[in-house]
């Protein structure tokens, strides 16, 4: 079985953060599993992630499609956090189709 999985991505700075998550409900991702490239100029803490988290699980939850961050300090750091990190974009496209299996063995 062979997926090919065609991620929205996006790149986001810690400040543009609360912007993003405040217009993503106008924003027609639910179709779409989401890659977010957090930029590695900002200094990423756990305490940062917590909305990520939230919106991974209700992504997930609502349309069973998966969100992975992209920051290679992050990834390093083994942050013991209930989202998908990883230190690059194919990494993190890996991650996505290790859920899309997973689901389908549930199915």
């Amino acid at each position: 079985m062979l997926f090919m999985i065609d991620p929205t991505i996006i790149t986001l700075t810690k400040a543009a953060l609360d912007n993003w998550l405040t217009g993503l409900g106008s924003t027609p991702l639910a179709n779409n599993h989401i890659v977010l490239l957090l930029s590695e100029a900002d200094t990423w803490l756990k305490k940062d992630l917590k909305p990520l988290i939230t919106l991974a699980k209700e992504h997930n939850k609502k349309h069973q499609k998966s969100v992975a961050v992209v920051n290679k300090p992050l990834a390093l750091e083994a942050l013991e956090v209930e989202l998908h990190i990883a230190p690059t974009l194919q990494e993190a496209i890996d991650l996505i189709e290790l859920d899309e299996i997973e689901r389908d063995l549930w199915k």
